[in-house]
């Protein structure tokens, strides 16, 4: 009886409590873990673009929780802020714009940068535009043009995890084109601490300009090719101090990322680091800082900072470049201790953002701008103002108030290669190809050159007349140099000629060759221009791709090199005269030699750099084949030199002079060469006769006196 009252009692207990759990308990007190992922689950909800924030009603699931929890983390505000990207401009050449650019709401960076000139297109896919500027990605990280730290706002966001450069930044205004809504024309961006206390702007902008109609008129060419401000991206860096304290902030700029390195197997200039520092007569001085330099001092952790204020900053390449710039009318430098100092920035420097181990040359670099302090009293802000010019590499597009046109590299004959840049491109408003523009550059540039070149090929073909003559007087005078050289310059003397005559249209030609080859090695307009089976003047012909690769050449077959070194040995075959003793055959295969490292030289030149060699070459053939045509039908004036005569003027210490036949006619008129090599002997024997005289005084000793002659 015991034991069924016992388990009577184990069976009512365990329903009740079963019941308590299952039914009364839940409605005193919810179980915590639901109504925390309850809570979770909202917070990991995206938030909509743009969205009002919708507060919950009094009594809802969760509001006992929120209500411990307060106050609320900022995060949530963050959140708000959505990934987004803005399109600034258009790609259409029509518009007005010059450039599109592409915005990110993270980090308020520039992400690309496209060229909507057609002449500027890809040149692995001509109908795409030219991306002038890229993101660079590493794994998760990321770099960006335009990219902006601010220490003391990063500091404060440090505890959410975020940072300026990965936030995303709240857009506060978007203007569009008021002819065409399609089209924004820019865009305001802002980040808050979580505390309110500090707020950083950056404006974007892109300017419009009338264009005139018709891509191929001669009107929209010089207006692209003339206007800088339409490859500005103006930029504007507001720090605000909402706080009730003053502040002092400072911010860190990024400079352009992403410029393509075209053409790399064939090319001979790379990325460079270019910055114009400000001198004190307010004239530009331009520094370069190679990627092997830079990638040499951040290994050394040697990268040294500027404190002289910069006119630009930024990173080029053969025919473009991207160039940030203080835009504001508030940007006002100063003089001070010598040397000029920006209100905006207290240093520039070099950075690596790609260390390229394979191709050092290949590394991708740019500058950062370190601010000034920055000190702001309560409610107070401040504004500082870039522009970032991204564009080729034109001279009318680099002047004033860029004044970066000492980037175009045009060596110390720029003023020829800019007259040759000039003079290619008003051919080219003719109507003509540039192919063919460049060979009628050529035919002026060696039609203006031929005098010289007549004068130095008569002195070739009168030297050439002179060779048995002097094979002779070589053989006669093979132990006394001295003689030789006299009885040679009698020879010249008497068929007036002059050895150095030959050099001076050489050293005429060598500033005007040297310009054309760097204009037409810095000719943006030969970019992606097409001229027989070339694609592209500004790159080898490459006729085919080889299925091998050849050491130093690579797997494309060149067309062009191999015709201009074929040219050069044939004028060497042709116009240099045959050996006539040992130092002149050992000076033939020298030239053969040097025939063959040109050879690799000029395989990788530009085919429009060949197509001039071609056509300079065929020119120079023609002309000389002309003048031994012309100098055939003139009778020889070669004079002979008399052994005797020469044997008697060689002996210094003779007295006697040999008298020449008063029937002779007078000798020719002496050159200013034969003078001063006689000038030259006199001082030699003068200096002689000087030497024995001490020799002579020494013989006799100190205090010896000589003998009195009677």
């Amino acid at each position: 009886m015991e034991q069924k009252r016992l388990l009577l009692f184990v069976t009512l207990s365990a329903s009740m409590i079963f019941v308590w759990q299952l039914f009364i308990f839940p409605k005193l007190a919810p179980p915590q873990p639901v109504v925390q992922k309850a809570v979770e689950k909202d917070a990991k909800e995206p938030q909509a673009a743009d969205a009002p924030v919708v507060a919950k009603k009094p009594g809802q699931l969760g509001d006992e929780i929120i209500a411990e929890q307060k106050p609320v983390p900022p995060k949530a505000d963050l959140l708000k802020n959505p990934h987004r990207t803005i399109l600034l401009g258009s790609l259409d050449p029509d518009s007005g714009y010059f450039l599109q650019t592409k915005i990110s709401t993270q980090g308020a960076s520039l992400v690309e940068a496209h060229l909507n000139d057609p002449l500027y297109r890809d040149l692995k896919d001509p109908r795409q535009p030219l991306k002038i500027l890229d993101e660079f990605k590493a794994g998760k990280d990321f770099k960006r043009s335009l990219d902006l730290d601010v220490e003391q706002l990063d500091a404060k966001l440090a505890a959410l995890n975020t940072d300026c450069h990965s936030a995303n930044w709240k857009i506060l205004e978007l203007v569009k084109d008021p002819e065409d809504a399609k089209i924004i024309q820019a865009v305001r961006l802002s980040l808050t601490a979580p505390d309110g206390s500090i707020e950083v702007q950056k404006k974007f902008e892109l300017k419009k300009y009338p264009v005139p109609e018709g891509q191929d008129s001669p009107e929209f060419r010089e207006f692209r090719d003339t206007d800088q401000a339409g490859y500005m991206v103006h930029f504007d860096i507001k720090v605000i101090n909402h706080s009730q304290a003053k502040q002092n902030l400072e911010y860190q700029l990024l400079g352009p990322i992403g410029i393509p390195l075209e053409n790399a197997e064939n090319t001979r200039k790379f990325r460079d680091l270019r910055i114009g520092f400000l001198q004190d007569d307010k004239s530009v001085e331009t520094e370069i800082f190679t990627a092997p330099d830079i990638i040499e001092n951040v290994n050394a952790q040697q990268v040294e900072k500027y404190s002289r204020a910069f006119q630009f900053a930024g990173v080029d390449i053969q025919y473009f470049a991207a160039l940030l710039t203080p835009d504001g009318k508030n940007y006002d430098p100063q003089l001070i201790n010598g040397e000029m100092e920006s209100n905006y920035s207290a240093s520039i420097e070099p950075v690596l953002i790609q260390h390229d181990v394979r191709l050092e040359t290949q590394s991708r670099i740019t500058v950062k701008v370190n601010s000034r302090d920055l000190d702001l009293a309560p409610g107070a802000d401040i504004t500082h103002s870039y522009a970032m010019y991204t564009g080729p590499k034109r001279e009318s597009l680099l002047g004033p108030p860029l004044n970066a046109t000492e980037i175009m590299d045009l060596g110390i004959f720029g003023p020829v290669a800019k007259l040759m840049l000039w003079l290619l491109t008003t051919l080219h408003g003719f109507g003509l190809s540039y192919g063919v523009a460049i060979i009628g550059l050529t035919i002026l540039v060696r039609g203006s050159l031929y005098p010289l070149s007549r004068k130095q090929a008569i002195g070739a073909q009168k030297m050439k007349e002179l060779q048995p003559q002097i094979a002779e007087l070589k053989k006669k005078y093979a132990d006394d140099k001295e003689k030789l050289g006299r009885a040679q310059m009698e020879l010249f003397s008497k068929n007036n000629y002059n050895p150095l005559a030959g050099c001076l249209p050489i050293f005429m030609q060598l500033p005007i060759f040297f310009g054309l080859y760097t204009a037409l090695n810095n000719a943006v307009q030969l970019r992606g221009t097409p001229f027989l089976w070339v694609d592209n003047l500004a790159a080898p012909d490459a006729l085919f791709q080889m299925p091998f690769n050849i050491p130093f050449l690579g797997n494309q077959f060149n067309l062009l090199p191999i015709v201009t070194v074929g040219l050069f040995v044939m004028q060497q075959k042709l116009f240099m005269p045959p050996p006539t003793d040992k130092d002149q055959e050992l000076q033939h295969k020298i030239m053969n030699y040097m025939m063959i490292g040109m050879g690799f030289m000029f395989y990788h030149v530009p085919a429009g750099l060949c197509v001039y060699f071609i056509a300079s070459s065929l020119w120079g053939i023609c002309e000389r084949k002309l003048l031994d045509y012309q100098s055939k039908r003139r009778p020889s004036t070669v004079v002979g030199t008399d052994p005797n005569v020469i044997e008697v003027e060689a002996k210094s210490n003779k007295k006697n002079q040999n008298r020449k036949d008063k029937t002779e006619e007078p000798p020719a008129k002496k050159g200013w060469f034969a003078r001063l090599q006689e000038i030259a002997d006199q001082a030699q024997e003068q200096a002689a006769l000087n030497e024995r005289k001490q020799e002579n005084s020494r013989d006799r000793g100190p205090g010896k006196k000589s003998k009195k002659r009677r």
